[in-house]
């Protein structure tokens, strides 16, 4: 920040005063640039008041304005609604409108420079940041002797009052209700065209203004602050000495009572999320300006903003806080003149749930620790996912009573090297955070949804977590994998992003959404406009024993295209968890968003599916896990013939190899393989299906002389 640079607008100098209230003495010399920009400067020794009036097309956002050389400014005022302050070195100032400065429209400045300067160089950007116009514009300088020429005008007026003829045309003020201290627009018509006229509010002379081709012209006046409220007459006087008179009445100033000059802050919150509006608010001196400063806890700044007061002394700063931001606790230092004040906020993520884990790295036998926030005394669901996507720790907690959350899990022997996601769910939230086992994640990709089924027209929200501050490609498919919808996202510091998808005009059906980066992306499944009312349906689990801390993989057949709900009950009768899922247009349906908790009963649990009046259920044992045995990790459940599967997996054995059947509905085995058990315990081997195997489910079993496990998948 520059050290020279004063921020009490109140009075800036007395030469700043004067020029405010005697520019309007003198005629303007109207510069008009070729994109319609007319500049006005006037100067009075090393004060500048500087108009720009805006007669293009453009809708003007921020005004730059540099004196050159090793001048600099010393201070600055603007009108409401332009924020000012920031500046290179003091030599360039740059004004930025709250709205923008809409063509016919104009606005203000007052600038102290370091020297007396006799022309000053300007550029003005539209909304998107282009350049509209720019150029060097000579200052009108004030003498301060200003007798003679307030003299002359008079006499000049007041002769063409007796001697000119009337003047015709019209005239209307915008607004029409006129305050001393005041500016005003003036729409002048039926003028004669491409004509000088000169503009006076009593015997004084306001401005200069050219006609255009149809005799029209608008611009906007200005009524000095020391002029006397009542009525007064205003001239407009020709080339040829033409003028129409008029009587106007002004009134006294808005400001003429101030509501304060205390230095004090109204409203400012205790917590902001990212997509919401900041609003800080205050009272200060009249017209000078609140400098607020962010910085973060270690008291590194982060942003500096600038508002200016109104003419009754109040402020208010509002801003979107966009992902950008770091979360977390802020000091907020808001001054003005020689008050200053220290506030504190915390800005928040958007996330209804959001986690964190202690570290990224860990070994066998390490403990994993979440910590996180959400909403209070909920269930919330853990799903931790190795590379394919198979599920390798389920379990089901509950959030504390103030929302938040802690869970611990050990990395046991039968994780194998990788990278691993743990996904948290609750009813109105997910979030998701990456670590790794024998070594650090590679950069991953994962997509989340709050929620499966969506009505129609509504819109349904991604939460991403990918690489920190990285821009993500978005797609959305339809079940044919024709593109609906092609955007993109930037994620925040924290590498976390939220993006809405408009499902308006999309049809009923089932949608898939894929957000990738370099080499890697996630996809999630969801539909539109589904109704429960599925018809009968078939149920079934891929195991018929399960261990705590294990997800069932749930495969089914009903109609096409409709909801269902899965929901897992406990031997006593209690709801475990429950989740949605949709049948596709061929009836099929599943899902692994269930499973056992961790300290589950150990008896006959059941699991339902229903879909309105139609219901199936089907019983799965809950034993203790044995130390031996065999689990299939594939990385999907559907795949389509000629395609190549790779059927792997963990085999805790005396055996040195595994055999591996596989067979149709009839239980007819189609094929036979065997592979060897790897020094580490695992197996894999690929096979390619067969392009005359017939649509429909297939069930793998891989088996040693004492354990078996059982996959079941659907062949298209």
């Amino acid at each position: 920040m520059m050290n020279n640079m004063k921020y009490y607008l109140g009075g800036i100098s007395a030469s700043l005063f004067l020029v405010f209230s005697i520019f309007i003495l003198f005629p303007i010399i109207e510069v008009n640039a070729e994109e319609g920009i007319s500049v006005n400067p006037t100067g009075y020794e090393n004060t500048i008041v500087i108009e720009f009036e805006n007669n293009s097309d453009s809708k003007i956002k921020t005004v730059r304005m540099w004196p050159g050389g090793e001048i600099t400014f010393e201070s600055f005022k603007s009108e409401p609604g332009w924020g000012g302050g920031e500046y290179s070195d003091g030599k360039l100032i740059i004004f930025t409108a709250t709205n923008t400065l809409n063509p016919g429209e104009s606005v203000k400045f007052g600038l102290v420079t370091s020297e007396k300067i006799d022309g000053i160089n300007w550029k003005v950007l539209d909304q998107n940041g282009n350049d509209v116009d720019s150029d060097k514009t000579t200052i009108l300088l004030i003498s301060e002797t200003t007798s003679d020429f307030v003299e002359s005008e008079s006499e000049e007026v007041e002769q063409a009052k007796e001697e000119g003829g009337q003047l015709y045309g019209t005239k209307k003020f915008i607004p029409e209700k006129i305050r001393v201290g005041s500016d005003l627009r003036l729409a002048g018509n039926g003028f004669n065209p491409d004509e000088n006229l000169k503009l006076y509010l009593d015997n004084t002379i306001l401005k200069s203004v050219n006609t255009d081709e149809q005799g029209n012209f608008l611009t906007t006046i200005s009524i000095p602050d020391n002029y006397n409220a009542g009525t007064s007459e205003f001239i407009i006087k020709d080339e040829s000495g033409n003028v129409q008179t008029s009587n106007i009445n002004i009134d006294e100033a808005n400001n003429r009572f101030l509501k304060t000059t205390k230095f004090d802050i109204t409203n400012i919150p205790a917590e902001v999320r990212y997509e919401e509006t900041l609003t800080i608010s205050g009272n200060a001196y009249p017209q000078s300006a609140v400098i607020l400063s962010f910085e973060d806890m270690n008291r590194i700044l982060e942003k500096t903003r600038v508002v200016i007061t109104d003419s009754s002394g109040e402020w208010k700063f509002e801003e979107m806080i966009d992902r950008s931001e770091n979360v977390g606790e802020k000091y907020v230092i808001i001054e003005n003149n020689n008050n200053k004040n220290t506030k504190n906020i915390n800005v928040k993520s958007d996330y209804l749930l959001e986690i964190s884990i202690s570290s990224v790295r860990y070994d066998v036998g390490d403990t994993v620790n979440i910590t996180g926030s959400g909403e209070p005394a909920k269930n919330t669901t853990i799903l931790v996912k190795d590379q394919s996507g198979k599920i390798v720790h389920y379990d089901v907690f509950s959030s504390q009573s103030n929302g938040n959350l802690t869970y611990e899990f050990k990395i046991e022997d039968e994780i194998s090297i990788g990278t691993y996601v743990a996904i948290l769910k609750q009813e109105n939230g997910a979030d998701a955070s990456l670590f790794g086992v024998g070594k650090y994640p590679t950069p991953s990709v994962v997509t989340l949804m709050e929620k499966t089924n969506f009505g129609l027209n509504s819109k349904a929200v991604l939460n991403i977590i990918g690489p920190a501050s990285s821009n993500l490609a978005v797609k959305v498919l339809d079940s044919n994998d024709n593109i609906e919808l092609t955007d993109s996202v930037l994620t925040s510091s924290s590498g976390k992003s939220k993006y809405a998808i408009d499902l308006e005009g999309l049809s009923s059906g089932i949608y898939k959404a894929v957000v990738s980066s370099t080499n890697v992306q996630d996809s999630v499944k969801f539909s539109v406009g589904l109704e429960p009312g599925s018809g009968a349906i078939s149920l079934i689990s891929t195991q018929e024993n399960y261990s705590p801390g294990q997800s069932i993989l749930v495969l089914g057949t009903t109609g096409s295209d409709a909801r269902l709900t899965i929901t897992l009950y406990e031997p006593s009768g209690k709801v475990s968890s429950a989740t949605e899922t949709f049948s596709d247009g061929s009836g099929n349906f599943a899902t692994s968003e269930i499973g056992i908790p961790v300290n589950a009963e150990l008896g006959t649990w059941k699991l339902t599916a229903h879909s309105r009046l139609d219901t199936k259920s089907i019983d799965i044992n809950i034993t203790v896990p044995t130390e031996k045995g065999i689990t299939i990790e594939l990385v999907d459940t559907e795949f389509d013939s000629g395609q190549t599967m790779t059927i792997k997996g963990i085999a805790k054995s005396d055996d040195s190899r595994i055999d591996i059947e596989i067979a149709d509905e009839n239980d007819t085995v189609i094929a036979i393989l065997e592979t060897p058990i790897t020094a580490d315990g695992s197996f894999s081997v690929p096979w390619v299906i067969p392009n005359s195997l017939e649509i429909g489910m297939y069930t793998i079993t891989v088996s040693d002389a004492e354990n078996s496990d059982t996959v079941t998948v659907f062949i298209n």
